[in-house]
């Protein structure tokens, strides 16, 4: 398994790779940001090892004991904090259920229809997604 240093290694070699292809396809700065941040946010802290202390793990500071129950609920590596799509998913959900529930109950804003637009919302998803898979995909070679 890659050492924390091979990963911000991979995940800033990968960047510029990101960043073309993404401005290839939308041809739009404001998009291309969009994903390319939301890549390094995911690779750099909101990656599969927030399940063990790790670097992303100790990169949320104080804020890392919001990590604790997702750490006691599963195993390191399993599909659940590693899987394609269905880690990112998890990781999502438990970060957003209180934010998304406080804001639609005591704002009545629902952030996902009320403050970003479906298009922005789905490049977000993406640029987290393929934060994800640079860190896992080089744990699944070694």
């Amino acid at each position: 398994m890659p050492s924390g240093k091979t990963h911000d290694k991979i995940t800033f070699v990968v960047l510029p790779i990101v960043v073309l292809t993404a401005y290839l396809i939308f041809n739009s700065f404001y998009l291309t940001l969009i994903l390319s941040l939301s890549y390094l946010f995911s690779a750099l802290m909101f990656n599969g090892d927030l399940d063990t202390n790790s670097k992303p793990y100790n990169r949320w500071y104080v804020f890392k004991m919001i990590w604790i129950p997702y750490q006691l609920m599963f195993g390191h590596r399993s599909i659940f904090t590693h899987g394609i799509i269905i880690g990112t998913i998890i990781r999502i959900i438990y970060i957003g259920i209180i934010p998304f529930l406080y804001f639609n109950y005591y704002h009545n804003i629902n952030i996902l229809t009320d403050v970003i637009s479906i298009k922005d919302l789905i490049v977000i998803l993406i640029g987290l997604e393929l934060g994800s898979l640079s860190h896992s995909v080089p744990d699944w070679l070694t």
